[in-house]
């Protein structure tokens, strides 16, 4: 099984990129399971048990000391990775509009290279999905053209009229070309 090289997550870095490598470390090492319990029917408690041991110890070798400490004993890993998302994962209301607040006045930063623009409204746009917002997919498009300068009224036209439906793979598309 290939190695891998992720960072202890340290409460600092973005929790939702940490827990999605993390959930494919348990996939691939075939424990992920104990977390979802989708287990077949066949399998013994000792396979769980066993599952269960290897994922948690995986999880929490994966995380700093000042996260250890602030999750507590958890005695399974299915309680440590909900009590992560508990600490880590931002739902409350406050929370929430400050980042609908922010999302609906994006502009495109022209210090900055288009993936990297389009890096920080991803992590904006899964933030905001994070918190249970079930209707950002449908204001992604207008917000994406709202973000787009004056300067490029033409890519902004040619998205705007051109096409059936705009989002981020759109955009993706656009800066390839």
């Amino acid at each position: 099984m290939a190695g891998y090289n992720l960072q202890p997550f340290d409460g600092k870095t973005d929790f939702s990129i940490w827990q999605q490598k993390m959930k494919g470390i348990l996939i691939q090492q075939k424990v992920f399971k104990s977390i979802d319990g989708k287990y077949a029917e066949n399998v013994s408690d000792d396979k769980k048990r066993d599952n269960d041991e290897y994922a948690y110890s995986s999880i929490i070798l994966n995380l700093s000391d000042s996260v250890i400490r602030k999750v507590g004993k958890q005695n399974t890993a299915k309680e440590l990775w909900d009590k992560l998302e508990e600490l880590f994962t931002e739902t409350s209301l406050p929370s929430k509009l400050f980042l609908l607040e922010i999302f609906f006045g994006y502009k495109l930063d022209m210090s900055k290279n288009i993936e990297e623009n389009i890096d920080d409204f991803t992590k904006l746009f899964q933030d905001i999905k994070l918190t249970g917002d079930k209707n950002i997919d449908d204001y992604t498009p207008i917000v994406l053209l709202n973000a787009i300068p004056e300067v490029y009224s033409d890519v902004k036209a040619a998205i705007k009229y051109g096409r059936d439906n705009v989002g981020l793979d759109t955009v993706y598309k656009w800066n390839k070309e």
